[in-house]
Order: structure tokens, then C-alpha cells, then sequence
């Protein structure tokens, strides 16, 4: 069995025999990070590895769907309506519980961004601002 401890100071080795768990003699192996309802916990309780897995995950989604987003038939207003319906509860599932750091909010906009330019076929060569 596995357990992490979550907090916002970081454990020298020397104190880290303080937080031993022990079930019936056996000590549990503290760990880094793990998987918990669908959401990464780490020990510093950072969140950007959670948004890192949603952020592959939408993009995994939204390539899936190429032919959608390439179909010439389909106005680009349902394309972007596909894109709120179908993409971003991939993308932002839980994150109301996530703390976020700048970082994050950078990686969060860069990956809207990409969606936007890959349902308008906008190469990413292309000298356009945003």
C-alpha cells in the first residue's frame, strides 16, 4: 500500500521518519504523486501535472475529430460550438479544485489557442497573431 502526504513545506529527509504510516507493523511507502478520482495529487499540492494529462487529453479528443473540424460542409459557428460541447469538459473537468500557478494559466491559454487555430486551419508557420 501507498500513501502521500500532502503539504506546502518541504520535508527534509532527516524529518521525513515523522510522517511514517504504519498499519499493523507494516510501514506504507510514501510516494510523490498518485491517482485519485481522476486527478493527480502530488506532495507539494501541485496541480499542473492534473492540467498537463486534461490538457493531452482534449487535444487527443480534438484530433480525433478531425474530419469535423476539416469538413468544409460544417459553418464555423457549430465547429465552434462542437468545441464547447465536446472539447472543454474534457479539458477543464475538476478544475475548479485546481491551484493554479502562472504556468498553468499560460499552458491553459496556449491549448485554447491551438483548438482555435486548428479548427480555422491556421498552420502554425503562419506569422498571425492571436
Amino acid at each position: 500500500m501507498k500513501f502521500c502526504f500532502i503539504t506546502h513545506e518541504k520535508l527534509k529527509p532527516e524529518n521525513s521518519s515523522l510522517y511514517d504510516v504504519k498499519i499493523d507493523q507494516t510501514v506504507l511507502e510514501n510516494v510523490e504523486d498518485f491517482k485519485y478520482l481522476g486527478s493527480v495529487k502530488t506532495i507539494d499540492g501541485s496541480c499542473s501535472k492534473d492540467i498537463k494529462m486534461r490538457i493531452g487529453m482534449a487535444k487527443k479528443k480534438m484530433i480525433e475529430l478531425n474530419n469535423v473540424w476539416k469538413d468544409h460542409n460544417i459553418p464555423i459557428e457549430l465547429k465552434l460550438k462542437l468545441l464547447k460541447c465536446l472539447i472543454w469538459p474534457v479539458m477543464m473537468y475538476r478544475c475548479e479544485a485546481w491551484s493554479q500557478k502562472k504556468d498553468d494559466d499560460k499552458r491553459i491559454e496556449a491549448a485554447e489557442m491551438w483548438f482555435y487555430r486548428r479548427i480555422l486551419r491556421v498552420k502554425w508557420t503562419d506569422k498571425r497573431t492571436n
